[in-house]
């Protein structure tokens, strides 16, 4: 941290890697959630959090995309009921639609495409009915993340980016690996 800078500054900057420490913690236990409405909703606390981190940051690419990821994922919660389940090609599409389209207006570099690639792929998990593929495709997402809070100086984001990679690595192993063997 810059010594000169004001302590208004400093305490916002303090409490933008707070909220990103529990953003990654309730990231991390969406993933040891047993059943598919567990993981999206304790993942849509995490969403919240993030967003708060990103703005304090002044990354604003992260804080809107994942608002739009937190509202994907509550439409996709609810992706069996009448109205979207009649137009689910549809919302799908403008939800991918607007997440690229928010890349393209907020684009600064090439990083501030990474959090598109990671929104979409986070996303993309919660309209998958298998629990376990909804780990895998989450899983891929991290990386993608995990650059942009390096270059946003969201350190602790960055760090339990890796620490998400080793849960969800540990949820495939205790319910698609261990219980398959298991069952079988």
């Amino acid at each position: 941290m810059n010594l000169n800078m004001g302590n208004e500054v400093r305490i916002i900057l303090i409490l933008s890697q707070i909220a990103g420490i529990l953003a990654v913690i309730t990231f991390i236990l969406s993933y040891q959630m047993k059943t598919r409405k567990g993981i999206i909703a304790v993942n849509a606390t995490s969403s919240i959090l993030y967003v708060l981190q990103y703005v304090m940051l002044g990354a604003f690419e992260g804080a809107a995309l994942d608002i739009m990821s937190a509202l994907a994922t509550i439409v996709a919660h609810n992706k069996d009921k009448k109205l979207i389940a009649g137009h689910i090609k549809s919302v799908f599409s403008v939800i991918y639609l607007t997440m690229i389209a928010m890349g393209i207006v907020l684009y600064k570099n090439l990083f501030s495409l990474f959090p598109v690639v990671g929104a979409i792929l986070q996303t993309g998990a919660f309209w998958i009915n298998d629990e376990k593929k909804i780990r895998l495709v989450s899983f891929l997402s991290v990386p993608f993340w995990l650059v942009y809070n390096i270059v946003s100086h969201a350190y602790g984001s960055m760090a339990g980016n890796i620490l998400c990679m080793f849960s969800i690595g540990i949820a495939i192993l205790r319910y698609d690996i261990l219980k398959k063997n298991k069952e079988d």
